[in-house]
């Protein structure tokens, strides 16, 4: 979550702690608990929105301190305070993203609410896709991203699952999320000549050799990522809840 969206990886540290980290959050919520309000001043909320919006509209190579600062009609010196590198400003902005998230009804059950909860994560990341390869490169330990796995966790042990396997059950299936939307985001089968131009190539395919592939390509053509997604999310939970009537 710490790299640039480009090809090659620039390292970020602000006061030699890498930004990002455990250690680099630890002290972004001590500054915030410290950091008073200037009244009528720059809010870290307001870069933020501006930074969006840039993302949005012209992808992360765009998305630099002096464009932010352009967007709102500010010197970027004056951004520094709130993000003092790049590399900060992209991990604001993931956990920033987060904040959209509508968090399920607190006291639903564990399964509806934990769908719930995973399919509202996959919609808002897909509705910010230049920050999608973002949540996989590094941990989510921001304000928001805290709120969303306390309520999580919450939702879980209180239906009485185990602290240990409430943990392990929030995990993989945020892990699953992130996974997904990482391959959808990039799929490049997404309109109808694009479907109908792969299932021509596994149909032209030697059916002595891909005889399954062959006989399916239609099918395998036509696979919907939303319905995958329901799929593959619909099958994690039931192997969850299998592992609970098992003990």
């Amino acid at each position: 979550m710490n790299q640039p969206a480009t090809t090659r990886h620039e390292p970020s540290h602000e006061h030699g702690t890498e930004v990002g980290t455990a250690a680099w959050w630890s002290g972004r919520h001590a500054a915030r608990v410290r950091r008073r309000s200037r009244p009528g001043g720059i809010t870290l909320d307001a870069i933020m929105d501006a930074s969006l919006r840039i993302a949005d509209e012209q992808g992360l190579d765009a998305l630099t301190r002096r464009a932010v600062a352009d967007r709102m009609g500010l010197r970027h010196t004056s951004l520094y305070r709130h993000v003092p590198s790049r590399g900060a400003l992209l991990v604001e902005l993931v956990d920033h993203v987060l904040g959209q998230i509508c968090l399920p009804t607190p006291g639903e059950d564990w399964r509806v609410g934990t769908e719930a909860g995973a399919r509202e994560y996959r919609r808002v990341l897909l509705a910010h896709r230049a920050l999608v390869p973002l949540p996989a490169r590094g941990q989510l330990l921001g304000p928001h991203a805290l709120r969303a796995r306390e309520h999580g966790l919450g939702l879980l042990t209180g239906a009485g699952w185990s602290a240990g396997n409430a943990v392990r059950i929030y995990l993989t299936v945020t892990h699953y999320v992130v996974g997904a939307v990482l391959l959808d985001a990039g799929r490049a089968v997404h309109t109808p000549d694009e479907r109908a131009a792969v299932t021509g190539l596994f149909a032209s395919l030697p059916p002595a050799t891909h005889p399954l592939v062959t006989t399916h390509s239609a099918l395998l053509g036509a696979v919907d990522a939303d319905e995958e997604f329901a799929f593959g999310l619909r099958c994690l939970l039931d192997g969850i809840a299998e592992t609970r009537k098992a003990r």
